[in-house]
């Protein structure tokens, strides 16, 4: 058995990421292979990971999709300036920033001015139209050109930068408006991969090729069918990676997923249902497994901008009304309730007890909130959920309907392909209710300012709160961790009872099993498979 500390969290419904470890949270494994997977011996080069998805993106544009299913593709083909470490003495939940395509960095001393310096070897893929040549200064200012001009998601990460400066081919310098505190974390967020100049100049089509400086080649992409990489030979760290190559395929059903994965044709398995884990269990007690907290949560969030949820006393009756901490024990087997910083970020998340007081179960309550917002016997509405998220999220979805019936709301469940809801119909709200995951988010500033901020990129919800914009804004810059952190509690407290969208509901725990020849196998509680240049394959 293997022990982790107790707030830990797990990487998302997917097949990779899902067999990690965390900070704080009990792990345990059913064999010796070591610690995340780790094993003995020298790592052998060669082989092949085989990785099963429930669902595939509808475009592999970074700067126009934030979907984990093309970020953690794209990070297979790109690099970052920075990154996350990783390795078998990393917690999964560890946000260590180190050197990646900048081989170091400095911060002025007033903060306002970050100057990185890239590596010398760094090399596009040998793919027309760069075709090997070396990463320079340009590349990067293109790319953060690009992300403010479209704008990509990422913008509102990058609205304190005032001009970026190339002194050489190897420099570039980010000069700020002020001191901004999360700026060096978002420099390594997983949604930060530098491009090409040629793809920001269209040269390269991004909604469907990714050239970048990573450890994989992108060969093939065939959406919805199969991925197929193969080993960069010119990746700028010295031996790596160990395997030739990645495949991705595409299968929704999560039996056959399963079925796979016994037969050893996949070498991960996505989310289980925790009768789906117990029944693996018997097949096979010995079951090289993790057990984490999930790195996101899972949300009901409403569309303000159509009545009734631009009522806060409705929506404060829809929160009341669901019963959390029985869905999460019935649903995934464990949990807990959940707040808008995600528990995987610690200190920045709201205590437990208060996450709990603050989001009371309350029938009697809802109704009553119900008859003064103007609604005694409820209305109709459609709650709106992708399969796209595996078979838990459905059924959480199904939960929130019948939770709802039992203050007069009649909802209709609409269960939608995973690519439209994404791209078309939650971004642009074009819905009544939903329930879903949110991504992986790794800054308190992404949980807060990017889905509450009346400008925030993800902000898919129709909130404006001028005197929640005031307070998003000003922990932004308060370089004082301990004043900043006051803040960031103060902002939860305030959203949960004064917006009360979205709704986090549960963050729970799960089990992710991984084939024990798997090794190294020590991923991160981000996007972008950013492990998979030191997996290797023991296969006998």
């Amino acid at each position: 058995m293997m022990k982790q500390s107790n707030w830990l969290l797990i990487i998302v419904a997917l097949t990779f990421l899902l067999s990690a470890c965390s900070n704080k949270s009990e792990t345990t494994s059913g064999t010796n292979q070591g610690k995340n997977g780790s094993g003995d011996g020298k790592p052998k080069s060669g082989g092949v990971v085989q990785i099963l998805n429930p669902a595939d993106p509808d475009m592999l544009d970074p700067h126009k999709t934030s979907s984990i299913y093309a970020h953690n593709i794209l990070g297979l083909v790109y690099s970052k300036l920075v990154t996350y470490e990783t390795g078998p003495d990393v917690e999964f939940s560890d946000y260590n920033i180190v050197p990646d395509l900048a081989k170091d960095w400095k911060v002025s001393e007033d903060g306002k001015v970050y100057t990185f310096h890239l590596r010398e070897n760094a090399k596009w893929h040998n793919v027309a139209p760069v075709n090997g040549r070396n990463v320079n200064s340009g590349d990067v200012v293109a790319t953060f050109e690009r992300i403010q001009s479209i704008p990509g998601h990422q913008a509102y990460m990058l609205d304190q930068i005032d001009k970026i400066e190339t002194p050489d081919d190897l420099t570039v310098e980010f000069h700020l408006k002020q001191p901004f505190a999360p700026f060096l974390s978002y420099m390594a967020n997983h949604f930060m991969w530098i491009l090409p100049k040629e793809a920001a100049e269209g040269k390269i089509n991004l909604e469907t090729a990714a050239i970048g400086t990573g450890p994989f080649v992108l060969d093939k992409w065939e959406r919805n069918v199969e991925t197929k990489f193969s080993k960069n030979p010119d990746y700028f760290l010295e031996g790596l990676p160990y395997l030739d190559g990645v495949n991705f395929k595409t299968v929704p059903d999560e039996d056959t997923r399963l079925a796979a994965f016994r037969t050893k044709q996949a070498d991960t398995t996505g989310l289980l249902s925790p009768q789906q884990f117990a029944n693996l269990m018997k097949q096979d007690p010995n079951l090289q497994y993790r057990e984490t907290l999930f790195p996101t949560q899972t949300q009901v969030y409403m569309n303000m901008t159509r009545k009734p949820f631009d009522n806060l006393k409705v929506r404060q009756a829809i929160a009341m009304a669901i019963d959390r901490k029985n869905a999460v024990k019935q649903i995934f087997g464990n949990g807990e309730v959940s707040g808008p910083v995600n528990p995987s970020l610690g200190k920045w998340a709201l205590p437990k007890e208060e996450r709990e007081s603050l989001q009371p179960y309350d029938i009697e309550q809802a109704k009553k909130l119900l008859k003064e917002a103007g609604y005694p016997d409820g209305f109709e509405t459609k709650v709106m959920v992708t399969d796209g998220y595996g078979e838990a999220t459905v059924r959480m979805a199904q939960w929130v309907v019948e939770d709802l019936r039992k203050i007069g709301i009649k909802a209709k469940l609409e269960v939608v392909e995973y690519a439209t809801y994404f791209s078309q119909k939650w971004p642009k709200l074009d819905y009544d209710i939903g329930v879903g995951f949110q991504s992986y988010l790794q800054e308190p500033d992404e949980w807060l300012y990017g889905q509450l901020h009346s400008k925030g990129a993800k902000n898919w919800y129709g909130i404006k709160n001028p005197e929640l914009d005031k307070m998003l804004e000003e922990q932004r810059t308060v370089m004082d961790e301990d004043k900043r952190l006051a803040k960031i509690l103060d902002i939860q407290r305030y959203a949960l009872k004064e917006v009360v969208n979205p709704i986090p509901l549960v963050t729970h725990i799960t089990a992710s099993p991984t084939q024990p020849y798997l090794k190294n196998w020590n991923t991160h509680a981000s996007y972008g498979m950013i492990h998979m240049k030191e997996v290797w394959l023991d296969k006998k």
